[in-house]
């Protein structure tokens, strides 16, 4: 039976990307977290802290077990709308992690977005 609950979290291998949507409108955080979580982990999730005050927490969510030995390397990516804060929390079972966030101008979005597609 596996047990759903926070991840490791490697902050080097973190991103946040924010995506200006025009003037007066909440934009879009693009967040992808990294690690390596213990054998044998599944279903991995980043899920907004909706207790967190003052910008955005994300918690990285997965299920593990039964328990192995070693670790499997996981990468998950998931989008927030809010407002532009220059620093996000990501939350994992190591710790908390404040990771700088990368702007993008709302008229350099779409290219942006064709970049990742491709």
């Amino acid at each position: 039976m596996g047990f759903f609950g926070k991840q490791p979290v490697d902050p080097a291998k973190c991103s946040v990307t924010y995506l200006w949507t025009g003037l007066r409108t909440p934009g879009i955080f693009s967040v992808t977290v990294e690690g390596d979580a213990p054998n044998y982990s599944y279903g991995f999730s980043l899920v907004r802290d909706s207790h967190f005050v003052g910008g955005l927490k994300v918690d990285a969510m997965g299920w593990t077990g039964p328990l192995g030995k070693g670790t499997t390397p996981y990468k998950v990516q998931h989008s927030f709308n809010g407002e532009f804060k220059p620093k996000v929390v990501i939350s994992g079972s190591n710790g908390d992690f404040l990771i700088d966030v990368k702007e993008i101008p709302y008229d350099q979005v779409d290219d942006y977005v064709k970049s990742k597609a491709g």
